[in-house]
């Protein structure tokens, strides 16, 4: 180099130089070629056994309604159901049957009399009913009942039951309602709203022991549900128009779930719930014959 002359060494630094620059920064901006990691092999993830969806609990199913029972064991005690019709004053010459069915107004307040200084328990046959299943029954119990819906029943007899304290059940023949001689719907809650007792007795008055039996469940299921619907009550006890039925008609009153059912002939024992006896209350009996109906009808026979 130093035997080359300053002018053609000037030069040559001047073609040199640039290329010292742009190397350099050529290297810099040239991308470096990556380097790509070795590949790694997954993990094989275990497979584990589906899990099923849980199952849906079935409900138990829901325990069976016990079935009221009707049959009476021989535990069961004689307990007096009474049936009276009318509480008047009957001209036995002019109405015999009339007065045979009818109590005097004077002679009903000497029964209600009776029976309270003797200790009686007068109760309504859901009562009755409830107190013979438990065989749990007042040591002296009556049922006082009437039938058909007389409206003698709430002008004269109520009031009597209500001063001596008696509460009693009423059938009612529900398609009589408001005809003359008989309750009107006011009446029939009066009663209610007096603590008693308000049973089914058929529409008409019908002998179901003579009807087929679609036409006896119609009599029975309507008369009750005359009675609860206009009276907002619920009706648990059944009378036998005339004392009639047949196996086949008290399945009937099982069926709807009525807690008993009286007839008109009176029985020693009291036996099913579904067919209780009845002592019907004459007109024209003495106070000293009253005493008669508190004891079971053959025993009475024998004294």
């Amino acid at each position: 180099m130093k035997h080359l002359k300053p002018r053609v060494l000037g030069l040559l630094i001047l073609r040199v130089a640039p290329l010292l620059i742009v190397v350099p920064a050529l290297a810099h901006s040239m991308p470096l070629r990556e380097v790509m990691p070795a590949a790694t092999e997954a993990p094989t993830a275990t497979m584990l056994p589906a899990t099923p969806p849980p199952e849906t609990p079935v409900p138990a199913p829901p325990a069976p309604t016990p079935v009221p029972r009707y049959a009476l064991g021989e535990a069961a005690p004689y307990i007096p159901i009474l049936m009276y019709h009318y509480i008047r004053e009957v001209d036995p010459d002019a109405d015999p049957l009339g007065f045979r069915l009818s109590v005097r107004p004077d002679r009903f307040a000497e029964h209600l009399a009776w029976l309270r200084e003797r200790g009686y328990v007068g109760l309504r046959m859901r009562d009755l009913a409830a107190c013979l299943r438990a065989n749990d029954c007042p040591r002296r119990a009556v049922a006082l009942t009437f039938d058909d819906g007389y409206a003698d029943n709430v002008t004269t007899a109520l009031p009597l039951l209500r001063r001596y304290g008696f509460v009693t059940t009423f059938f009612i023949v529900t398609g009589f309602v408001g005809r003359e001689g008989y309750m009107d719907w006011g009446d029939l809650a009066l009663l209610r709203d007096s603590g008693m007792e308000l049973g089914a007795h058929t529409v008409s008055h019908a002998d179901l022991e003579a009807l087929d039996l679609d036409q006896a469940r119609h009599e029975i299921l309507a008369s009750r549900r005359a009675l609860e619907e206009r009276l907002g009550i619920e009706v648990v006890s059944f009378s036998y128009p005339a004392g009639s039925y047949t196996s086949a008609v008290r399945r009937l009153i099982r069926e709807a779930g009525f807690s008993s059912a009286v007839t008109t002939a009176p029985a020693e024992r009291l036996e099913r719930l579904d067919a209780l006896p009845r002592r019907r209350v004459l007109g024209g009996e003495t106070l000293e014959g009253y005493r008669w109906y508190f004891m079971p009808p053959v025993r009475a026979e024998r004294l």
